[in-house]
C-alpha cells in the first residue's frame, strides 16, 4: 500500500463506523457462522480497519483461542485499539502483510472487505499459505453485500486493482492461481470465497 493510500484510511478512520452501514451485528455473525470457526483457533484479521470482525471473533475462538489484527492505517489501528484494547485474546499490528512478514501460524485468515485494495493478490495468497497458514489453513475473502455495491463505492477512485469481480468469478480466478476455492456465499448481503492450498 502507497503513502496516498494509508493517507485515504487514515483521513476516513474518524467517519469510518458510522459509514460502515452493511457491518450489522447480524450479517457480520451470518457470515462467520458459514466459516466453521471454532474455539481455541488462531485467526488472522487482515486489514481490520476499525476492528468490525474483533468481538465477534474474539468470542467464538474464546480464552484459548487468539487474534492478531493487523492494518497499516495508524488512523485505524487506532480506533480499533481504543475500542477493542481490553480484549485479551486480540493483539494488534500495524504493518503492510502484502510486504511485511506477519509472526505466527493461523488455521483461518479473514479478508473482510480488504480483497479490492491488495495490489497483488495471487502472490499475497501465495505468501500468506507460505509462511502463516497451519495445515489445512483457510484464508476468507468476506463482505457484507455483493460485488455491485463494492463496485458502486469504489468507482470514482478508478484504479484497477479495486474493482471486484462476481464470487463465483473470483473463485475461478484464484483456481487458476493454483489454490482451491469455493463460494460459500454469494448475495445481496453476502460474498464469501473460501481459499485452501
Amino acid at each position: 500500500m502507497n503513502q496516498s493510500e494509508i493517507d485515504f484510511f487514515d483521513a476516513l478512520a474518524p467517519s469510518w463506523d458510522e459509514n460502515e452501514i452493511r457491518s450489522t451485528p447480524e450479517r457480520v455473525k451470518n457470515i462467520l457462522n458459514k466459516l466453521s470457526i471454532s474455539k481455541g483457533m488462531d485467526v488472522l484479521d487482515l486489514g481490520t480497519g476499525t476492528g468490525v470482525l474483533l468481538p465477534y471473533l474474539s468470542d467464538i475462538v474464546g480464552p484459548e483461542g487468539h487474534v492478531t489484527a493487523i492494518d497499516l492505517s495508524e488512523g485505524m489501528l487506532s480506533i480499533a485499539l481504543k475500542k477493542y484494547g481490553h480484549l485479551e485474546n486480540v493483539e494488534f499490528l500495524k504493518l503492510d502483510f502484502e510486504e511485511e512478514q506477519i509472526p505466527g501460524k493461523y488455521d483461518i485468515a479473514m479478508l473482510y472487505s480488504v480483497y479490492p485494495h491488495l495490489h497483488a493478490p495471487a502472490d499475497t495468497l501465495e505468501w500468506l499459505f507460505k509462511m502463516n497458514m497451519k495445515p489445512n489453513g483457510r484464508i476468507v475473502i468476506a463482505f457484507p453485500s455483493d460485488e455491485v455495491f463494492i463496485n458502486n463505492i469504489h468507482h470514482e477512485r478508478k484504479a484497477e486493482h479495486d474493482h471486484l469481480p462476481t464470487a463465483h468469478t473470483l473463485a475461478e480466478m484464484i483456481r487458476n492461481w493454483g489454490f482451491r476455492a469455493e463460494v460459500l456465499a454469494a448475495t445481496p448481503d453476502e460474498y464469501i470465497v473460501e481459499i485452501k492450498f
